[in-house]
């Protein structure tokens, strides 16, 4: 898996508990991937081992280098309301 300085440095310290076959799972098989405005995509995945919880996965412009993974309360509470897919 390819990665960013930041997410090396930075967003695997923050956020731990995300594990990195978790994040290869959401990259093969994303409920919902959007471009944002900076190019960068992101995707996102119910994670059954992490009791349902969503995790938002966000790479570079080739849709795999990983720049930030972090779980998604809020599109979560979307999915419950069903305004994002499950």
């Amino acid at each position: 898996m390819k990665t960013t300085n930041y997410f090396n440095e930075f967003a695997s310290q923050k956020h731990p508990e995300v594990q990195r076959e978790w994040i290869e799972q959401v990259l093969a098989d994303p409920v919902k991937r959007e471009v944002q405005a900076n190019d960068r995509i992101s995707h996102w995945r119910n994670i059954e081992a992490a009791e349902g919880r969503v995790l938002r996965v966000i790479t570079l412009e080739d849709g795999e280098t990983v720049h930030n993974a972090f779980f998604d309360r809020n599109f979560y509470k979307r999915q419950q309301r069903g305004e994002e897919p499950q």
